[in-house]
């Protein structure tokens, strides 16, 4: 892998994602994009109004960068940029209806789940043939496991619909799912500098170092207090890329240990909803994701990103570690 090319990347993505905000921040505003906020989530009642689509802010100079600079003899790198894009497009959609009926109800889940799981059933396809005896590495054991093609189609369905719906759950306080993506991509670039499996590592090392100066970029809109939200829009194209740039890696196993935040995202409205049923109106956390569990204890918005960015930069540590002394 080229370093010095991907430090490149990273500032010139800064640069112009810096510039996409600029533009895109007054624009959405002046189109009245904003974001409603749910009843239940009182404590974000000032946010209403705030500018969504936010994530045109990073997904621009990705694709604008990667299209223009990276080179395409790596097919799985182009179907990443491709099912990403198209993770944003429904995103957006989703956006749009919303802002349209002025609702925090855009897409129907169920509409959601069919644009998602049909995009994953193509990259499944596609994957399934660039790796037909399914072999993934494991994490800290250190060696690759075949799972065959039914395997890894399967596996590679399941880690997309999961990945993007998890990111977009933690997508819920001002440089959350920013934050967190950013620290992940980072970790992900030095186990792709360790593993460096060929050309398409190369290529997907690029993209990778485009979207941490992009990410990097946005966040200086999107912190508290933000003002811009990535929206849907922002938050399932981030979530297929870190699916898919983990997968097509080899390592898409490494979202269970590298993503534990959004993991738990995901697990912890799982479990809320799985318990608020089955106890017939009890709860585990106050409100669920577990982000809104912290805040609602009394957490301050950054003292939650500080503790999801430390425990995903503690995991990262700890699978970098076990490949520099594997």
């Amino acid at each position: 892998m080229v370093v010095k090319t991907d430090l490149w990347l990273v500032l010139l993505s800064f640069v112009l994602a810096l510039l996409c905000g600029f533009i895109f921040v007054p624009l959405l505003r002046r189109l009245k994009a904003g974001q409603s906020i749910l009843r239940y989530v009182e404590l974000h009642a000032t946010k209403s109004g705030t500018p969504t689509m936010g994530g045109l802010i990073f997904i621009v100079p990705i694709i604008g960068v990667a299209v223009v600079l990276v080179d395409w003899q790596t097919p799985l790198s182009i179907m990443l940029l491709v099912a990403s894009l198209g993770y944003g497009l429904v995103g957006f959609l989703d956006d749009f209806l919303k802002i349209k009926h002025h609702q925090n109800l855009g897409l129907r889940a169920y509409q959601k789940i069919i644009g998602q799981l049909g995009i994953a059933l193509l990259v499944a396809w596609f994957y399934t043939r660039s790796n037909p005896t399914g072999e993934i590495w494991v994490p800290f054991v250190n060696c690759f496991w075949q799972i065959g093609g039914v395997g890894i189609f399967a596996l590679t369905l399941l880690i997309l619909v999961a990945t993007t719906n998890a990111v977009n759950l933690t997508d819920g306080l001002d440089g959350l799912a920013g934050s967190t993506s950013l620290v992940y991509f980072l970790f992900l670039y030095a186990l792709l500098l360790l593993t460096d499996w060929g050309d398409e590592a190369v290529t997907l090392g690029h993209i990778v170092a485009i979207t941490v100066g992009s990410l990097a970029a946005y966040l200086l809109f999107n912190t508290k207090k933000a003002s811009v939200f990535m929206g849907d829009t922002g938050s399932l194209f981030l979530g297929g890329l870190v699916a898919m740039a983990s997968l097509f890696a080899g390592m898409g196993l490494v979202i269970i240990v590298l993503g534990i935040m959004f993991v738990w995202s995901a697990l912890s409205t799982m479990l809320q909803v799985a318990y608020f049923k089955i106890t017939k109106g009890k709860r585990i956390f106050r409100m669920a994701p577990f982000h809104h569990h912290l805040e609602q204890k009394g957490w301050q918005e950054p003292k939650i990103v500080a503790l999801y960015v430390t425990v995903t930069a503690l995991m990262g540590a700890a699978l970098v570690l076990s490949l520099m002394y594997a």
